[in-house]
């Protein structure tokens, strides 16, 4: 028995020790895993640049509010870095360096962003003035909204506030642009219309539909509501077809008519290529409508001829905007003819008629047409008052003719308006159409001409510090100055200001002259007050008070 007895003790202690050893393997291979998995000191620093760079992301965005479109950059490479091969230590480097570029964001994001809501605020004010001197009543509407966003631009600190407002203006000014097709849409209907009266059909729901459009016109919506009721009008148009059958030849007549006379305006514009083509167009659409015969057949060519004439709106616009570039054009010419030291504004290349024509050759949309085409008018509109000035004898201080035409066209005949003639280098101050005020100015030189145009006051400051954006090596850089009184008119930068280094102001001062105690010149673009009248101006003009330019 003993002999058997002594092979099972040894096999169970074998068992034991072979266990125990795949145990301790196990452990040591655990142990190899669980080290392998650790982070590395390189790596937990890449996390914690990277949730460092996460948590400002999130500060920015929830805090100070600041746009997508600025942290977008950072936010797609820091996608790039984290889903890229660089080494943990490569990526903490460029994780800390997404973050410096950011804190540079934040630091100057409000100021970027105010800029851009300025500029944005010129481009409301200048299509809103253009509507308004089209005689479109709906301004009224949109000037409220332009006041209280001078308001707010004035309020504004953060860069989620200036993000804000700048959006808000810019739906102003897509609506005012889409306010256009719509008019001439409406105009269609009113014209269908009138020829189905002239057939004796009753035409009294499609009147009520014209009425309910022409409200929704003036409720001054957005742009997509103006989109949109320009298809809702081509709809009732085409319902008014099938309703009245009697009068299909009279509306189809008078749908190939407004084409034919819109035809006729793009050649008197120049824009013949397009022209030539909606011609062809009508004059085929004409051998159709001579051999309609039925509902069915009107109601096709009326489609066509909706579609062929909504295609034009781009030409219109841009045929529209060069011929007021060829007008503005033209009116330069004759002004620099006569005296070339009166009108350079107008004729400059940044702020004059080179300004227009640039925004013109970059235009590419029916809304960029129409914007360049509001600069352009606007332009026109003060050139024209400027030449028309010169001709009259009254002296400086007292109301001026062009004064009060100016202020007709743009609706500004009652509160407070800011007239600065650059030919006289005069500011005259009006309340309620009379005179209250009036001071001689010295504006921007002839390398830095004062930009012409219809502004509004938009911000004040007293005091505040004025740098020069030249090099040093510029001829026009100048030391960092105090100015005590600031008001922001126009294309961010330009002031109304006091210059109390200057001794000399009023005619003459923008050129060349001698003066003891200042520059021998004009200003860089700013109008320049004597210290004591501008303390009056500063304290007499709120926000939102119209600057005519001219």
């Amino acid at each position: 028995m003993e002999s058997r007895q002594q092979p099972r003790r040894a096999s169970r202690t074998a068992r034991k020790w072979s266990l125990l050893f795949v145990l301790g393997t196990a452990l040591i291979a655990l142990s190899m895993i669980l080290s392998s998995c650790a982070p590395s000191p390189q790596q937990q620093a890449s996390q914690q640049s990277k949730a460092k760079l996460d948590n400002e992301l999130h500060h920015a965005k929830d805090d100070l509010g600041i746009p997508d479109t600025l942290l977008k950059p950072i936010e797609t490479q820091e996608q790039q870095i984290a889903s890229g091969n660089s080494s943990a230590q490569d990526a903490t480097a460029n994780y800390n360096l997404l973050y410096s570029q950011l804190l540079g964001i934040e630091q100057t994001a409000a100021q970027t962003l105010k800029t851009q809501a300025v500029t944005d605020l010129q481009a409301f004010t200048t299509i809103l003035n253009t509507r308004r001197s089209q005689g479109f009543t709906e301004i009224n509407t949109y000037q409220a909204r332009l006041d209280q966003a001078l308001k707010n631009l004035n309020s504004a600190t953060t860069a989620g506030d200036f993000a804000q407002l700048d959006a808000f203006v810019r739906q102003q000014t897509e609506a005012l642009n889409a306010l256009w097709p719509a008019y001439l849409k409406l105009q269609d209907f009113k014209a269908t219309l009138h020829a189905v009266r002239l057939a004796g059909v009753n035409s009294s729901l499609s009147d009520s539909e014209y009425n309910a459009d022409l409200q929704a016109f003036r409720d001054a919506s957005s742009a997509d509501r103006y989109q949109a009721l320009v298809g809702v009008i081509d709809g009732q148009i085409m319902q008014l077809l099938a309703d009245q059958t009697e009068a299909l030849p009279f509306i189809g007549a008078t749908m190939l008519s407004i084409f034919q006379s819109r035809i006729d305006q793009l050649n008197r514009w120049g824009e013949h290529s397009a022209a030539k083509t909606f011609q062809a167009q009508h004059d085929s659409d004409a051998t159709d409508l001579a051999s309609a015969k039925g509902l069915a057949d009107y109601l096709t060519l009326a489609q066509l001829i909706t579609k062929q004439s909504n295609a034009m709106v781009l030409p219109w616009a841009r045929g529209q905007a060069r011929d007021d570039l060829r007008q503005l054009q033209e009116q330069v010419n004759i002004a620099m003819a006569r005296n070339p030291l009166v009108a350079y504004e107008y004729a400059d290349s940044n702020v004059g008629i080179g300004n227009v024509q640039g925004e013109f050759n970059s235009a590419y949309d029916v809304n960029s047409y129409l914007q360049a085409d509001a600069d352009t008018r606007a332009l026109l509109i003060n050139l024209r008052a400027q030449q028309d000035n010169l001709n009259d004898p009254t002296v400086a201080w007292q109301p001026h003719k062009v004064d009060f035409q100016l202020m007709q066209t743009y609706g500004i005949m009652s509160g407070k308006v800011i007239i600065v003639s650059l030919a006289e280098q005069v500011a005259r101050f009006y309340e309620n159409g009379a005179l209250v005020y009036w001071t001689y100015v010295t504006t921007g030189r002839y390398e830095k001409p004062t930009t012409p145009g219809s502004y509004y006051a938009m911000q004040k400051a007293s005091p505040m510090e004025f740098k020069s954006s030249e090099p040093k090596s510029s001829p026009f850089w100048y030391a960092p100055t105090l100015i005590n009184y600031a008001i922001l008119f126009a294309n961010y930068g330009f002031y109304l200001h006091d210059a109390w280094w200057r001794l000399r102001f009023g005619p003459g001062t923008n050129m060349p002259h001698y003066d003891p105690l200042a520059f021998n010149s004009g200003s860089h673009g700013c109008v320049n007050f004597p210290e004591d009248n501008m303390a009056w101006v500063y304290a007499w003009t709120p926000i939102g008070t119209p600057v005519e330019v001219y």
